[in-house]
């Protein structure tokens, strides 16, 4: 069952992981949005599986995620904190820096 339901999980999240066209404004020049970790974690993770779906291994850094176009860029972490890959568990983590 948790097989089945991760499964579906990444079939909807594996379109992600696509060439996409370039956006209209570079992502350096956007504001960048209060970080909000629950909703950044959650997206960064389910990037991370799709990017081991697409390409069969897992991401070395989150920047493969940015280049492989899974995500835009990667969401500011709160103050003193950053983002990781937990590999056993295939899924982004908050840790301190």
């Amino acid at each position: 069952m948790r097989t089945l339901l991760l499964l579906a999980l990444l079939l909807v999240a594996l379109p992600g992981c696509k060439k996409r066209p370039a956006p209209e404004t570079p992502a350096s020049a956007q504001p960048a949005a209060p970080p909000d970790p629950q909703k950044d974690l959650a997206e960064l993770s389910m990037a991370v599986r799709a990017y081991y779906l697409s390409q069969g291994k897992q991401p070395a850094t989150l920047d493969d995620l940015v280049q492989a176009r899974c995500i835009y860029r990667l969401p500011t972490p709160p103050a003193g904190k950053k983002y990781a890959i937990d590999a056993k568990k295939l899924e982004a983590v908050l840790v301190d820096q």
